[in-house]
């Protein structure tokens, strides 16, 4: 289990659409209920004296907070990319040291094929659905990882005359375990905390002071309110999604890793000497 700190303390089971919905619905709701209350307690010729610089301090907030969460998501974008990229380049040096390692002998190819298929299921039935539940446990990992060096280092040992195929093995084996421990690393960040408060507070702000608007049609004003609630909370739940790579509706498959088992359990075919 991780450390409390790598623990995510907010929305810890966007799991489903259902709940998707649910929290999309919840949100829309509270924003309603807040209205009734406004509307209620405050008197409409009160807040028509004052719509005037409402409306200017309205913008400002709406600015503001606009500019925050779309760098936000934008940022949330861009390393959901590269959490599909690297799960992309992971797989990809498996198939590179599966297809290398063909021109070594059978014993050495057999070898370094289990270790690389052993690794492979590990990804796709223990690491993936462990990320889904927000779970890295890199011992178990590392122990393959390792198992993984020695089999090409041994192999390369005895391979004498294959000293390019060895250097390239070397240099694939860098690569996985350089997208490994990224895919790891993209899996666990988090949004730091500080900026969650402040989106949550920000959209708490911006469609708390649209109640402020001395709408005479309480049915209009209610329309508006649970629009905006809505596009806040979507924008606020993508972030979310965004921020968990391999967890929720949008969570990254092993697809690719599923593709390279399935290609190395079928096998390769040899392509090289075999002694």
């Amino acid at each position: 289990m991780l450390p409390v700190h790598y623990r995510r303390a907010t929305l810890p089971s966007v799991n489903g659409l259902g709940a998707f919905i649910m929290i999309i619905v919840a949100a829309v709701l509270l924003a309603l209920l807040g209205l009734a209350l406004v509307r209620r307690t405050l008197p409409r010729d009160r807040l028509a004296r004052h719509v005037d610089v409402a409306g200017y301090v309205y913008a400002v907030i709406g600015v503001i907070y606009a500019v925050i969460l779309a760098q936000v998501v934008i940022a949330a974008w861009q390393e959901y990319q590269d959490a599909r990229a690297v799960a992309d380049d992971e797989a990809n040096a498996v198939l590179n040291l599966a297809r290398l390692a063909q021109v070594w002998p059978d014993e050495d190819r057999e070898r370094v094929e289990d270790a690389l298929s052993a690794y492979a299921q590990h990804v796709v039935d223990v690491e993936w659905p462990s990320m889904a539940h927000n779970q890295f446990d890199e011992l178990l990992q590392s122990s393959l990882i390792h198992d993984l060096w020695q089999a090409v280092n041994e192999a390369g040992v005895r391979a004498d005359d294959l000293d390019p195929v060895y250097a390239a093995s070397l240099q694939q084996l860098d690569q996985l375990d350089e997208a490994r421990r990224s895919r790891m690393l993209l899996g666990r960040d988090r949004l730091p905390e500080a900026m969650t408060l402040t989106l949550i507070i920000g959209a708490v702000v911006t469609v708390g002071f649209s109640y402020l608007f001395a709408v005479e049609d309480g049915w209009i004003q209610g329309l508006m309110t649970a629009s905006l609630a809505t596009l806040v909370a979507l924008l606020l739940l993508l972030e979310y999604q965004l921020d968990t790579p391999y967890e929720g509706i949008s969570a990254i498959e092993p697809t690719a890793m599923e593709l390279v088992r399935t290609e190395i359990d079928a096998g390769l075919g040899v392509i090289g000497g075999q002694s």
